[in-house]
């Protein structure tokens, strides 16, 4: 009888967040510190990248509401010497199986120069760097994650290649991605997970 109750608490729960959610549409251009919460943060390593165009890839983990794996093909696309507009797609999976691809769109400048250290004997450690902004759109979501589709999410990034980088190994990249609905999402997510 209580995990019937259980049941029931939670259906009618889930759906009053369906109504709370339909009822308040993500913002389309969000401001950080204005009420966003962490969703997730990604910590990638650059494993492929051409200076020539631009393009690469990137792979790591995502920690926060969804927890699994990242792999985002990327291109930096220059509007300057010092900044860049890119087009990305990610798709981050998690440990059920269950995952999101991502538009990612952006900008981003680069540290010009990069901060180094005269007295280091080993010279600099940034060759290429900087912060870059961007929107998560959700294309794709399979399981617990279809509902998500067409929402976006502000995201700001950190990405820096080594100047003694190695082969495999470029660069960094640190993300944050965030929205202003953060237990509804986390709610509705968990309410999707297979038991």
């Amino acid at each position: 009888m209580a995990n019937r109750r259980s049941v029931l608490a939670g259906l009618l729960g889930l759906g009053g967040l369906r109504a709370v959610a339909k009822a308040a549409p993500p913002r389309e251009e969000a401001v950080f510190n204005s009420g966003l919460e962490l969703f997730f943060a990604m910590r990638d390593t650059v494993i492929n990248f051409n200076g020539n165009n631009g393009l690469g890839n990137q792979l790591g983990t995502v920690e926060g509401v969804i927890t699994g794996t990242s792999i985002t093909n990327f291109q930096f696309i220059p509007t300057s010497q010092t900044t860049i507009k890119y087009d990305n797609r990610c798709v981050v999976s998690d440990v059920d199986g269950d995952s999101i691809i991502f538009d990612v769109n952006g900008t981003g400048s680069f540290l010009a120069p990069p901060p180094s250290d005269p007295s280091n004997p080993l010279g600099n450690l940034i060759a290429l760097g900087g912060p870059l902004r961007a929107t998560y759109t959700v294309l794709i979501g399979t399981g617990k994650y279809a509902f998500l589709v067409g929402r976006k999410f502000p995201a700001k990034m950190m990405a820096v290649n080594a100047v003694q980088n190695s082969n495999g190994v470029l660069g960094q990249v640190y993300c944050e991605v965030y929205s202003d609905q953060v237990g509804i999402v986390a709610s509705m997510i968990k309410a999707g997970t297979p038991q």
